[in-house]
């Protein structure tokens, strides 16, 4: 079945300022507690919600990479950050399981609004385990991954509350796969943010 998301509208739909009642950026740039210089990986950046802010924070100097699956996100993210006024941002295709970027080359990672779906991607969350093993690949040692996604309760827009996952046993999952728990809060009524820590050396 194709992906629901391989579409420009619901592309945009993501880019709506309505989402910023659900997903505040300045939260989750709290979190990444991002650098000039840094190096970031937005993966599912989807048409770059989280890229502005974030190209923002690592400065000139700093890189960006917007990594997304979808042909139509990736074209609406070119058409956006491939304007020559956003030379540290790279568009890429890849996944969370499969980045296609460099081991050991990211000071900071995102996955927001995805979780849920790397959880139901393979049998017995086989997309996760694979994407966290991905993460721990790119990231610098010690580098941090930020995970925003739906609380398990009812809300107006989102995915249907059986896919959705509670920001503990999302930090459970992260733990055993050798990450270290910084920070675990709601940024809004709807939606958990995780901050991770990669070990410090494979």
């Amino acid at each position: 079945m194709e992906n629901p998301w391989n579409s420009r509208e619901r592309q945009e739909l993501l880019l709506s300022p309505r989402r910023e009642r659900w997903f505040p950026r300045s939260a989750i740039l709290q979190g990444l507690a991002l650098g000039e210089g840094m190096a970031v990986a937005d993966v599912g950046a989807g048409g770059g919600y989280l890229v502005e802010e974030l190209a923002l924070a690592v400065g000139q100097a700093g890189q960006v990479w917007a990594v997304d699956p979808s042909p139509q996100a990736r074209a609406l993210l070119t058409e956006r950050f491939q304007d020559g006024r956003h030379p540290q941002v790279a568009v890429c295709d890849g996944t969370a399981a499969a980045t296609s970027l460099a081991a050991a080359t990211a000071d900071r990672m995102v996955w927001m609004a995805i979780y849920h779906e790397l959880l139901h991607d393979a049998p017995k969350g086989g997309g996760i385990d694979a994407s966290f093993a991905e993460a721990r690949r790119v990231l610098k040692p010690g580098g941090l991954l930020a995970i925003g996604d739906w609380r398990p309760v009812e809300t107006e827009i989102g995915p249907p509350v059986a896919a959705r996952v509670s920001r503990s046993d999302a930090g459970e999952q992260g733990r055993a796969a050798g990450f270290t728990l910084l920070s675990a809060t709601d940024v809004s009524d709807a939606v958990w943010l995780l901050v991770l820590k990669a070990p410090a050396g494979d």
